[in-house]
């Protein structure tokens, strides 16, 4: 039967370095132990009997009779799945130097991720059904769309790593009030509202949830909002939010159409932190060998489009684009095309952000068992 430790009621047991260290064995320059738990650390190869200060080392646990997890945000031990009363845990720090994340990605432009590519079409890219693009980000999984320089986001000289949410924030309208114009939407005040404040947004005047297709979103984000430490690392960036009339266009056509200056309400770009994903974004999903890029976005629905992106698979998601009739606004069908609908249904809502360029890589290899821990 399993055993689990349990500190001031907490029953996924957290053990804070500040409580370690105080605890450590004097007698042994190897070992220590604190409430029940024996440690052995070392520090780029070497027995060390104190922990090191928060900074550039990844930490590598192996813990006997339990599961050990180090966070690097908290900078502390996570132990839980306890089995026995004698657990011991050997965490080896080792020095890395700084690699950017952004640097990192497109470093890895032409070798295969998992089951995909990273691929230089208008931004460097991860394409393909599966590649290895999670992030951990916020406490939770996020994946990378790729790194693009300014004139996806407007930040002259700077190439930006862009992220969106694992999973959907749940079902909400894109603007309540039935119009496209994304400078003034429910959902856009919402995501840089209460969202990336970590507030409570129910019952406020952007939560709408109208929806008949995918569950509506809950709006109370003081858990599940973007916290204090990651959101330090959000940029403010522009937001291009040209429209088109048609599905019937390819994935560098919307690209083109995004950023261009045909608007039926509001204006053509706006500045923020979080977005929604460009119907060009899950155009460029696929590998251009699985879905030729002559594919219209309206077209989508096929296992060699939709069925071979990363992307697909959240039902009816919407994206940041408006159609040119000022009530519409273009989405992806739960079977994979492009679609447009107005702007006061409830689709499924992955935030959008861009992470500033000083983020860095601590650990991972972008494995969704595995995926990249950053810094800044």
């Amino acid at each position: 039967m399993k055993k689990r430790l349990i500190i001031t009621s907490i029953v996924i047991v957290v053990i804070f370095i500040s409580i370690i260290a105080m605890g450590y064995n004097t007698n042994s320059n190897k070992t220590f132990t604190q409430d029940g738990v024996t440690y052995a650390l070392t520090l780029d190869g070497a027995s060390v009997n104190t922990f090191p200060s928060k900074g550039m080392y990844r930490a590598d646990v192996t813990c006997e009779n339990a599961t050990g997890k180090w966070l690097y945000d908290e900078w502390q031990l996570a132990i839980e799945d306890i089995t026995s009363d004698n657990i011991t845990c050997d965490i080896d720090f080792t020095s890395i130097s700084q690699t950017n994340l952004n640097s990192y990605v497109i470093s890895l432009s032409g070798s295969e991720q998992g089951t995909g590519q990273v691929v230089n079409e208008n931004g460097y890219r991860y394409e393909g059904k599966d590649p290895n693009n999670y992030i951990w980000f916020n406490n939770e999984l996020w994946r990378i769309i790729g790194v693009f320089d300014e004139n996806s986001h407007g930040l002259a000289g700077q190439n930006l790593v862009k992220i969106i949410r694992n999973e959907s924030i749940g079902g909400l309208a894109w603007h309540k009030s039935g119009t496209n114009d994304w400078t003034a939407a429910s959902l856009m005040n919402l995501l840089n509202g209460a969202y990336l404040n970590s507030e409570n947004g129910t019952g406020g005047e952007y939560c709408y949830g109208y929806s008949t297709t995918v569950p509506a979103g809950n709006c109370d984000y003081t858990e599940t909002g973007i916290n204090d430490t990651y959101r330090a690392m959000i940029e403010n960036v522009t937001w291009y939010l040209g429209e088109h009339s048609s599905t019937s266009a390819t994935t560098e056509a919307f690209y083109g159409y995004e950023r261009g200056d045909t608007v039926s309400s509001g204006r053509p770009t706006t500045t923020g932190y979080i977005g929604l994903m460009y119907p060009s974004d899950y155009g460029y999903s696929v590998l251009a060998s699985s879905c030729a890029r002559t594919t219209n976005l309206g077209s989508y629905n096929n296992a060699t489009c939709a069925g071979q992106s990363w992307l697909y698979g959240q039902g009816y998601e919407w994206t940041i684009t408006p159609h040119t009739f000022s009530r519409y606004v273009f989405y992806v069908n739960n079977n994979g095309y492009l679609r447009s609908n107005s702007a006061d249904r409830g689709n499924s809502a992955r935030p959008v952000l861009y992470l500033d360029s000083n983020v860095y890589v601590i650990d991972g290899n972008g494995a969704i068992s595995d995926p990249y821990i950053i810094g800044m």
